[in-house]
């Protein structure tokens, strides 16, 4: 077991969010336990409990980071000037291959049981408004008009959308035929919810 002086309190709390990070591929966030993440870090709960007040605490530090790798990930995209909409079905891709490729990470993002309800603090909104903010980018270039409000309530609906489709498609409850992917499903509904809106 490794001392606390060992690591800076930076370390260790990378050290930990990188600990339940790997912890989350392999169970589900409702399994995970504050034992079990300082045990993989080679530390004693207590140590836990010096950087995050508790285990929701820590898992929101967890989301946060997921946010921002989503955030990141989503940049590195070679988008269009000139279609905004391909672009926005270019994110919601990456959403879903990201769902598939991580899903004890994004399915924490939405476990309000694990974070046991609690008020998300600014830092943490302001990650994921910076997501949202990519897609209200690119649906004010296809209707420059629209007010920031409706652009930022239209963002909401569309990925909520796409969330529901990546949501089904994780837990294989699409009901689909192999003639129809999910990726299918979503061009689908980025195209028909975009030229609807944009009337």
């Amino acid at each position: 077991m490794a001392r606390r002086s060992d690591h800076s309190r930076e370390e260790l709390k990378e050290l930990a969010l990188k600990s339940a990070e790997e912890l989350l591929n392999e169970k589900s966030a409702s399994e995970l336990s504050t034992r079990q993440i300082a045990t993989k870090m080679g530390y004693t709960v207590g140590t836990l409990y010096q950087i995050f007040d508790n285990l929701p605490d820590l898992l929101l530090h967890v989301n946060a980071r997921t946010l921002g790798i989503l955030y990141q990930d989503c940049q590195k995209l070679d988008l269009s000037a000139k279609d905004a909409q391909n672009n926005i079905l270019a994110y919601a891709n990456l959403y879903l291959q990201f769902a598939h490729s991580h899903p004890g990470l994004w399915e924490l993002i939405f476990d309000n049981n694990v974070l046991n309800d609690r008020e998300l603090p600014d830092w943490y909104l302001n990650q994921a408004n910076a997501l949202f903010s990519l897609i209200e980018r690119q649906l004010k270039a296809i209707t420059p008009d629209k007010s920031q409000l409706e652009i930022t309530k239209t963002s909401r609906v569309l990925w909520s959308s796409v969330h529901g489709i990546c949501t089904l498609s994780i837990n294989n409850n699409l009901f689909a035929n192999s003639a129809c992917s999910s990726e299918e499903l979503i061009e689908s509904l980025v195209k028909h919810f975009i030229k609807g809106w944009a009337i």
